[in-house]
């Protein structure tokens, strides 16, 4: 029996690997939001770019997070996904995911009802 044929939009198309180096502080100096505490998956947040130093790759905001180590991350609570972050000893290699359209959407929404709310 031959493996199904995968579309070219299937999500493991948009699958990102990279390594980021932690700085003196033993920092990853990459932000992350949700979790498994907020009913999320863990993802991105706003990357300085001044801050991060890639080895491999880059990560991009947004991204949801699935690897760390070669560690499936999915479910957990950001507090383990930082602690398993903290015992990596050297560049910590991360694998991620690109979200949808929507994703993208719903989020310029969220951020556009906040900033309404501030004034």
């Amino acid at each position: 029996m031959s493996k199904p044929v995968l579309k070219k939009n299937h999500w493991t198309f948009r699958v990102n690997e990279c390594s980021v180096s932690k700085d003196a502080s033993g920092d990853l100096n990459v932000p992350l939001r949700g979790g498994a505490e907020n009913g999320e998956f863990a993802y991105i947040g706003q990357v300085n770019e001044d801050a991060v130093v890639y080895k491999i790759g880059k990560i991009n905001e947004g991204e949801l997070l699935l690897e760390v180590e070669n560690l499936s991350i999915s479910g957990l609570p950001l507090y383990d996904v930082r602690t398993v972050i903290k015992n990596c000893k050297g560049p910590v290699r991360l694998k991620t995911v690109r979200q949808g359209k929507a994703w993208e959407r719903q989020r310029r929404m969220q951020n556009s009802v906040q900033t309404s709310n501030l004034f």
